[in-house]
């Protein structure tokens, strides 16, 4: 326990306000947190998604924080006023096939990236930061973040923009089934028949997995940001019932011919519209997913291409004007 535990809460206002300024101290993304400085005491409050600046980014780092009208107490941090830029400089240490580790304020994360030549390793890269300010993706090359040039552009331009939303529905969809290496060979004719996806072993098929490819539905539709998306995973009644299905990000935009390849954030649920990360998406948006596999261990299976809305996303974008 620190000292910043044993700190005594914040002494009630006097002045009536429901809000407050207070200076941000630490950010913790993983339980939706910050720390700030309220009165002469520090204390972590619940907080709302933001791009928070810490004072040793950014001095004076602020935010804008909620009171309790009764006694006065932080409840809520309501969103930072010293906002951290989209894109920042890092440093990549290591690629190992679709996924890059960066180096961010000393702490590491493995996200998608560009495709670039980025020469000898460790260097300086640019990276575009998620809702709460963490690496999202490797954006640009080792040339423009060693040098005065501004960051790129993470939606390539400027002026007017407008908020959208669309349905993208597969455009294939099927299963590998590994003790046969190969697409399609289980319940063929029933459940859905070839385009449903299954995960795990069912009962004498060993192990497999489901794939959904959408081309380049995602990149074509020239999104600034890709802030949300839904993904309808629907069973298709199962005689053993229907566990949670998990999806994982493919980079394939069509049928391979061999097992299917999935890697980073994972997704689960069942009968239900299923929020992707903001990793996925970004990673989608720029083309580096096209696909979704159902990548769960429990049997299971949702309906694909052209069962009504299987695996079918609800995209909530930015585009210009």
């Amino acid at each position: 326990m620190s000292d910043l535990d044993l700190a005594p809460p914040p002494a009630p206002p006097t002045d009536g306000l429901l809000t407050i300024e207070a200076r941000v101290l630490a950010v913790d993304a993983a339980d939706e947190r910050v720390m700030v400085s309220v009165r002469g005491s520090s204390i972590w409050v619940p907080a709302v998604a933001g791009r928070y600046a810490t004072a040793s980014e950014l001095a004076p780092s602020r935010a804008v924080v909620l009171l309790d009208p009764a006694q006065g107490q932080p409840v809520r941090v309501l969103g930072p006023l010293t906002v951290r830029p989209p894109v920042v400089p890092a440093t990549l240490t290591a690629l190992v096939g679709l996924s890059a580790t960066v180096s961010l304020d000393g702490a590491p994360y493995v996200i998608p990236y560009m495709s670039a030549s980025y020469g000898t390793l460790p260097r300086a890269v640019w990276v575009a930061l998620d809702d709460w300010g963490r690496p999202a993706l490797v954006m640009g090359t080792s040339t423009a973040a060693d040098s005065s040039a501004p960051p790129p552009d993470p939606g390539g331009g400027g002026g007017g923009t407008v908020q959208v939303t669309t349905t993208i529905v597969p455009q294939w969809s099927g299963s590998w089934r590994s003790d046969r290496a190969a697409w399609d060979r289980w319940n063929t004719d029933r459940y859905g028949g070839r385009s449903t996806l299954y995960q795990g072993n069912g009962s004498g098929s060993g192990p497999m997995k489901g794939l959904a490819t959408y081309g380049d539905q995602l990149v074509n539709l020239g999104a600034i940001s890709i802030d949300r998306i839904q993904v309808a995973i629907r069973s298709v009644g199962l005689a053993s019932g229907s566990p949670a299905v998990t999806v994982q990000g493919s980079p394939h935009g069509s049928q391979p011919a061999g097992a299917p390849s999935s890697s980073g954030d994972t997704a689960s649920g069942m009968d239900g519209l299923v929020d992707l990360s903001t990793p996925l998406r970004e990673a989608m948006r720029v083309g580096l997913v096209k696909g979704l596999a159902t990548v769960g261990s429990a049997y299971s299976a949702a309906a694909g291409a052209g069962s009504g809305d299987g695996m079918a996303l609800t995209v909530t974008y930015t585009r210009p004007a």
